[in-house]
Order: C-alpha cells, then structure tokens, then sequence
C-alpha cells in the first residue's frame, strides 16, 4: 500500500459525509473535482519529467532505468486510480439522493488503503506471531525501524495479608502506581533477506546491578538476525524469544485484555522467556510453526511454587545444556488460530553462573516437559483467547531444596472472553467488556508441606477501551480464590491500566 492522495480528498470521503445535505455534498464534490483537476495536472508533470529522465539515464545506468521505470508507472497508476475513484464516489452521491459515509461498515478498499498511507507510513501487522511493534521493520521500507511499547499501572488491593510480616502487609495494601515496562524496538534491515531486530526492556522503571532482590532492571529481551530464505523456511539466530504459548510471542499491551499478563502464563510458562539458540520457522497452506534449539534454564534457580519460572538466564551464559522447542498454529479458519507448544530438556545445576561467581553448591541433573493447547478468536466483535498447560520435572528434581521444595507436575487453564460494544457503530474504536478466568495447580502431585497454598482460581472482570487500535485504556476488579486447605487468604484488587505502542 504504497499509493498516496491528499488528506483533503481522504476528509472529504469521511467525515463531512456523516452530515452534510444534498447542497453541501455538491459544493464538496466540485471543490473536490477542481482539487483532483489541479493533482492530475501535477501528476502529469511529474510523469513528463521522470520520462526525460528514463529516457536520458538509459544510456547510462541500468539500475537508474529501473528504478525511474517503476516510478513512472506508479505515478500512472496513483493518478489514473484516482480519477476512477473520484468517477466512481461522484456517481454513487448523486444516485443515492442521501448522505453516504465510506466507513468500516462500507468501504471502498483501494479508497481506504490509499488514504490510510496518506494519514500515517507505519504499517502494524503481526509477522510470526511476533507482537505488531516489534514487527514493525518487517513492514517498512526503510532500513532503519524504531518501535516500541509502554505500560502505566494503578493497583490497589482491598485487605491484603499473606506476607509474614504485618508491616510488608500494610505496604501491599497501599496504591501501587509504576511504569511496569517501557521498550524500545530497534530493526534493521541489511538487506531484503537479513533482518535484525532487538528488544531494550526498561522494567518498573529502573535498572539495578547489584544484585539484590529489587525487580527494576534494563536488559535485551531479545536480539536476533532473521535469515529469511523463503516464506516456507526461514532461520532466526541470536537471543531470542522462546516460541510457546499466547502471550510469550506477543506481550504488548494491546494484544490482551487484562491489565496483566495470565497468571497461567507467567507461573508455568516464564512468560516473558526469552534465550540463547536457532529457530527454524515458516508458513504453510494456514499453517505457522517454528521448532528449533535453546539454552536449557538453570535448574539451581528453581523455587517452590514457580515452577521454571525463576530458571531464565540472560544473554550472557555459561552452560551446556540445551533443550527443543516447537510450536505448531492453524489459522486456515475465518477469525480463528488453532495450535499448540512442546518443550523438552535437561538442565544441570550450575555451580557458577560466570567464571568466579558461585550459583549453586548442588550438582544435580533435571528434566524439563511443557506442552500447550491454545486458541484464539477474534472475529464479529468478539476476543477470545484461551489454553491449557501441563509440565513436569524429572531426574534429580526432588533434591532441588534451596529454594523451597519444588513441584514436579504442574498445570492451568485459563479463558478471556472480550466483546467490543461499539462493534455495531461507526467508529474505529472499541470498548470491550471482559470476563477471565484462571486456574492453576503448581503442585499436582502435592508434594510441598500444604499444596493447597499453589492451587488457586483467579476472577477478573473489567473493561478494555481503545481509543486508538495502538492505545488501551484498561480497568477491572479481579479476586484469587485459593483452595479451601490453604492457609493463604483469598485477594482482591482494583486493577487500572494504560497500554500503547509505537
């Protein structure tokens, strides 16, 4: 969609349309005939002068012939689908003897597409399942691509008290306000077939390097080149974000609808997970997979209740264990993606995360499984989202005692079901009402000293409003319901949000 007109023709076409009589849409129609009279005029010009040229540099420059030929005929095209277009408008408000608005409900697609090049360049397709900014260099023309996404939290929990300390308690039952995450996309492109691209994340709006517990930190979630040999296999090298599940994939804010990412994945699934390894990746006849080699988590950083979550290691790694990954989507449905995640490896624990720095004094060998189910729907005014999970450890996993007694079966479930109110009028922006629910049991096989304290259900019900397809605003009240044998009580929070990308 790189045709381009005037932003007076692409207003004309929309918003006086809602309103004006019969006299105005004249008055509007000849203003716009002489406005297309004079863009023809330019037009011609331009085609006239880019003719001499191709016809001077075909003595000389073969690559100056073709890029001027492809000029000339894109000039052509633009112009004369313009005057089809205007043709075609002109007839349809004089036949109708009604105001006509071009909206969602009844576009005129080589109007729209042209118009919307004209408004903004950028161009936000997913490309992968990769989120839509970060595939933002896989759609442009330029080299160079800028990018990003940012998230604004409120939280507030109504009489939270589940730490030891009662202090700590009255601190979690203040207002919580953050910068949860803002980052910076940067992509390049080398040339049509070798892409790089790389996440900056600034998180809770800090960074430490310390090595204290404290959550704030800058770090490359991930950079990658992509080798993009054909549509039906590609490679992608560097680090890179782990292929599994919904959200891992795409975790900007306006690809979910709850103020916070599913508990489901983020516990189970270290959502967001990203490492150091090769992906194979493709499309098929509907069909999108990647499969490909990783660096294993560090068993040593295991903790009780969180599966392999607290396991992730950053770019920088010492390690010789590594693990397969594969993930397989339909989407030859209307609306609909159909698919589903493997995971498979051993982890060791490392007695030093870097030459000199001692990690862990255990010396054991673990086995790591994760499979998923997963689904979208996004059609009619709906969003659904939902999957199912299961992993399991093996080997020496239930000699892993520094952090707690660690589980080895977990699963979850979770559904979000959005539906835009707005869907049935004249606006590009949605207000969907949100229903989730999850559930997760992150000891299975009860072997913690009370596994009801890892088996809960979490309620959320909210609103997710867009005002623009790139910016949610989001508001919901959500509990979580522990089983009845646990000796954690029960919460409850007010959740708001603030979500764009770029």
């Amino acid at each position: 969609m790189n045709k381009k007109i005037t932003l007076s023709l692409a207003t004309a076409f929309t918003l006086p349309a809602m309103s004006a009589t019969n006299a105005e849409l004249e008055a509007m129609l000849m203003k716009l005939q002489k406005d297309f009279g004079n863009y023809k005029v330019a037009q011609e010009k331009k085609i006239t002068s880019l003719e001499k040229q191709l016809s001077t540099s075909q003595k000389n420059q073969k690559t100056t012939q073709k890029t001027t030929t492809q000029t000339v005929v894109k000039q052509k095209e633009t112009a004369a689908t313009g005057v089809a277009i205007l043709k075609k408008q002109t007839e349809k408000y004089k036949n109708s003897g009604e105001s006509v608005a071009v909206t969602e409900s009844n576009p005129d697609p080589s109007f729209m597409d042209m118009a919307t090049d004209t408004v903004t360049t950028d161009t936000y397709e997913s490309f992968t399942d990769l989120g839509l900014a970060a595939s933002k260099v896989y759609n442009t023309d330029t080299a160079l691509s800028i990018g990003g996404y940012g998230e604004y939290k409120y939280k507030k929990y109504t009489n939270f008290k589940n730490y030891a300390s009662e202090t700590a308690n009255e601190t979690r039952r203040k207002s919580e306000t953050n910068v949860v995450r803002f980052i910076p996309y940067i992509g390049y492109k080398f040339n049509d077939w070798i892409v790089m691209n790389t996440e900056i994340e600034f998180e809770d709006g800090g960074a430490r390097s310390d090595g204290t517990k404290n959550y704030k930190y800058a770090i490359v979630e991930f950079s990658y080149l992509d080798f993009l040999l054909d549509e039906k296999y590609s490679f992608r090298v560097g680090h890179i974000l782990v292929p599994f599940g919904n959200i891992n994939l795409n975790h900007e804010p306006v690809a979910f609808l709850t103020s916070e990412r599913p508990l489901v994945e983020t516990f189970i699934i270290p959502s967001t997970w990203s490492t150091n390894g090769a992906l194979a990746f493709g499309s098929y006849e509907g069909f999108d997979y990647y499969t490909g080699i990783i660096t294993s988590p560090d068993a040593g950083k295991f903790r009780e209740g969180r599966f392999i979550q607290m396991g992730r290691q950053g770019a920088r790694q010492f390690t010789d264990d590594f693990s397969g990954v594969a993930r397989l989507s339909y989407k030859g449905f209307t609306g609909m993606e159909l698919g589903g995640s493997l995971f498979y490896g051993q982890s060791s624990t490392l007695a030093e995360s870097k030459p000199g720095v001692p990690s862990s004094g255990l010396d054991l060998d673990v086995s790591m499984f994760m499979a998923e189910a997963h689904m979208r729907y996004k059609y009619n005014g709906w969003n659904v989202q939902g999957m199912a999970v299961m992993g399991s450890l093996g080997d020496d996993y239930d000699q892993l005692s520094e952090y707690g007694t660690i589980a080895g079966s977990v699963n979850g479930q979770y559904l979000t079901v959005g539906y835009d109110v707005l869907h049935t009028m004249n606006t590009n922006q949605q207000l969907f009402a949100v229903g989730e629910v999850e559930r997760l049991d992150m000891d299975a096989d009860g072997e913690t000293a009370n596994p009801d304290n890892y088996k809960f259900n979490e309620y959320t019900l909210g609103l997710a409003y867009f005002p623009d397809p790139k910016v949610v605003i989001k508001a919901e009240y959500n509990m979580k319901d522990y089983a009845d044998g646990s000796q954690l009580a029960d919460e409850e929070a007010f959740v708001a949000s603030l979500g764009f990308i770029f």
